[in-house]
């Protein structure tokens, strides 16, 4: 069958298992009978990150509960109260604000807005209902067929569920040959005896959960993206050409760009297109896909009201408890979606990419706070000082008099409670923003630490990680949330622009792209080539590949492929490449490890010896720690250590022992 025929994204087949069968057969029937491999790994991948079908459903629950309530409510706040009697006499109950029928009485605009939500929360919950017969096939397939408990699934790892997944396939040779089979053009199938089976090692089942991903990392990677807004010359100096000269990614474009890229280049079963690969002449591609960004920037344009509306309402839902019992919080920091594409390696899954970010945080905040900012510093101590000061004025008057803390107004209607409180939450962001008067004072081994765990330095950045252009570059991907969440909101108004003007001008870059760097992998199907691995092909001498290319046209930018090369190697020490340049590549990085005189043993006696970073703050001992002060490149993930006592112990430490081994190869690069 030719991948675009196929008619539907299932992973399961299109029957169902034979009455009279117990659990255990059905699990079997249905994996032995897959349709859709790379669907079925992706639901199998869902179920382990969601923490089991209990979690899962109630997240999902939850979250469908949430989106209810964000409708209903902001239905009621807008239609149903009727704020001119607020500051009428006599008005004391909720109940004399509220309008009878409110519903009945909703039109215009307010009626299309409740229409078009209550539609989409009808959807999602079908979808819901849908989601939860898919869950328990998935909880047969891990409590029958891998033997993992739901309670299990919390605490086992990812490298031990790819472990006997491939037992299975092991012990059904016929697992999945309809899914091989899509790799397979009609004619070579034809001849074939027999059709090879779908390979399940981490390697492929990575590039299955990660084909779409892959690509967008390979985009990113390779600055294809024109992700700037297009904005007037008198706009563009009002916003100091921040909007207009840097690359801004935020979610609601980040879906758009998913689903005109994913949407046409690859077929309803999630894999590429073979007609795109096979067109002699990509102009007609070219062109639709030209006319898709321009449809999906009027669909936003037209969507636009009721997403702000509904990100207005939600948001302000989500994060008031949050900055009201921590104003301090309002100036912290997280990366952007730009960032995190950027940051990404090949075949990284989701779940260990946000692993590696989250141990970058403390020490990214810690280098952005580095920076000298004495004026902010100079006026946010006066302004807590001011509001210090008021604030224990009016406490010290409750302790006096109690009874002025509720009848004592010091404006018109608001009282001394109110201004507490105000006074209050201003001196705790006031303080969040003054820095510690005992911090110690190095930003560039601080940044050497962030990049250990972004695996992201460009080259500009050398010999400068102490400077002001480093701090603003870097401060661009690691933003204050308030920032991003001001840029969200815009970016519903935006995003129909660089539609319409920035990204179909990339169209025949993209194509072309899909078009040159798509390889075919028997039992896999068609894949990015970078994710492949292909050192020949894409290798980069300066990170220490074994090949001659020298077109870097074909290379990864800033050695992205091998770093995730030797990323993924440190994640899975088990896999071995069947490339013999990837084998050789190991082997050269691991004799330049020798010959550096660096040792697992010696690298863990350091690391016992590091028990106190920069201002205090405790280094874990599964850290990797820097030995050489030129050590600016890249380290990979971190790797959890184990203490002997049985052989399974000993063994779990030489696989980890040779993940560190990888580790420093990484750095080294």
């Amino acid at each position: 069958m030719e991948e675009d025929e196929a008619g539907t994204a299932t992973a399961f087949a299109t029957t169902r298992p034979k009455q009279g069968l117990d659990d255990y057969q059905k699990a079997l029937w249905n994996w032995v009978n897959v349709y859709n491999l790379d669907a079925y790994l992706q639901e199998v991948y869902a179920y382990y990150t969601g923490k089991g079908i209990y979690c899962i459903a109630l997240s999902r629950g939850l979250n469908l509960l949430t989106v209810g309530f964000v409708i209903g409510f902001s239905t009621f706040l807008l239609g149903c109260v009727d704020y001119s009697k607020v500051h009428q006499d006599g008005t004391g109950q909720l109940s004399d604000l509220i309008i009878p029928n409110c519903v009945s009485r909703i039109s215009g605009f307010s009626l299309l807005l409740f229409i078009c939500f209550t539609i989409f929360y009808v959807i999602q919950i079908i979808d819901f209902v849908g989601g939860i017969i898919r869950l328990i096939d998935m909880y047969k397939f891990y409590t029958h067929l891998l033997n993992i408990p739901d309670g299990d699934i919390q605490t086992i790892s990812w490298a031990e569920v790819v472990r006997r997944i491939g037992q299975i396939r092991d012990q059904n040779p016929g697992t999945a040959i309809s899914s091989a089979t899509h790799a397979l053009d009609a004619s070579a199938l034809h001849h074939s005896n027999s059709p090879p089976t779908a390979a399940l090692d981490a390697h492929d089942i990575a590039n299955r959960i990660m084909r779409q991903e892959n690509y967008l990392i390979a985009l990113f990677n390779k600055d294809l993206l024109d992700l700037r807004v297009p904005l007037p010359p008198i706009l563009d100096r009002f916003s100091g050409g921040y909007l207009n000269g840097a690359n801004t990614l935020t979610r609601a474009l980040e879906w758009n760009l998913r689903y005109c890229l994913m949407g046409h280049l690859f077929d309803r079963s999630g894999r590429v297109r073979k007609s795109l690969l096979k067109e002699k002449h990509p102009t007609r591609e070219i062109e639709l896909l030209r006319r898709r960004f321009l449809f999906m920037g009027l669909v936003n344009a037209v969507f636009a009201p009721f997403i702000v509306l509904y990100l207005l309402m939600y948001s302000f839902f989500r994060y008031f408890e949050e900055y009201h019992k921590n104003p301090s919080s309002i100036g912290g920091r997280q990366y952007t979606p730009y960032a995190e594409w950027k940051f990404r390696e090949f075949n990284e899954l989701p779940h260990l990419f946000r692993r590696r970010l989250n141990e970058s945080y403390p020490v990214a905040s810690e280098y952005i706070d580095q920076f000298p900012k004495e004026k902010v510093a100079l006026v946010m101590r006066f302004v807590a000082f001011i509001a210090g000061s008021f604030a224990a004025v009016l406490a010290a008057a409750t302790l006096i008099d109690p009874d002025i803390f509720l009848h004592f107004e010091i404006t018109p209607h608001r009282t001394v409670l109110f201004y507490l409180g105000l006074f209050g939450t201003i001196l705790a962001a006031a303080r969040g923003m003054v820095p510690d008067a005992h911090r110690v004072f190095d930003p560039e081994i601080l940044m050497r630490e962030v990049i250990s765990q972004t695996h992201y330095m460009p080259t500009e950045w050398k010999g400068e990680l102490h400077s002001q252009k480093v701090q603003t570059e870097f401060g661009k991907l690691f933003e204050m949330r308030v920032n991003i969440f001001v840029q969200e909101l815009l970016s519903v108004v935006l995003t129909p622009f660089v539609l319409w003007y920035s990204l179909p001008q990339n169209a025949p870059a993209i194509i072309n792209f899909f078009r040159e760097f798509t390889v075919h992998v028997e039992g896999l199907g068609y894949v990015c080539s970078f994710a492949v691995f292909d050192f020949k092909r894409h290798g980069n001498v300066n990170f220490g590949a074994p090949t001659e290319q020298q077109d870097e046209r074909l290379m990864s930018n800033q050695g992205k492929m091998e770093k995730s090369f030797l990323n993924f190697k440190a994640a899975n020490p088990e896999w071995n490449p069947t490339d013999p340049a990837g084998s050789a590549y190991l082997t050269r990085m691991e004799n330049f490890n020798h010959q550096l005189g660096w040792s697992p043993s010696a690298a863990r006696l350091r690391q016992q010896r590091s028990q106190t970073g920069i201002g205090g703050r405790l280094i874990r001992q599964n850290t990797p720690v820097f030995i050489h002060p030129n050590d600016t490149q890249f380290l990979s993930s971190v790797h959890s250590g184990h203490q002997p006592g049985n052989t399974a112990a000993a063994n779990e430490i030489r696989l980890a022992e040779k993940a560190a081994m990888y580790d420093r190869a990484l750095q080294k690069s």
